[in-house]
């Protein structure tokens, strides 16, 4: 293992899993870095301004609150 890390480190390769099914592969790093590179920007990602996490956890609890005003609580099983 140390001669596969150090081999790796040497080529400045890394070892990855492969776009599909369950292969993994050995990439130089600069061509792994512009291949994610190149998928971000072909798929139009864009960075957003602010993280939008909370707004939806909120939006998830306002909506399970309402859900319990219609659903009756004594008649839910909880699995545990």
């Amino acid at each position: 293992m140390k001669e596969l890390n150090k081999k790796l480190n040497k080529e400045n390769a890394i070892i990855t899993q492969a776009d599909k099914g369950k292969t993994i592969v050995i990439i130089n790093y600069e061509e792994y870095a512009e291949k994610v590179h190149q998928f971000l920007t072909d798929n139009n990602f864009k960075t957003l301004t602010k993280d939008p996490t909370n707004k939806y956890q909120k939006q998830i609890q306002k909506t399970l609150q309402q859900s319990y005003l219609i659903i009756d609580k004594r008649k839910i099983k909880y699995i545990t």
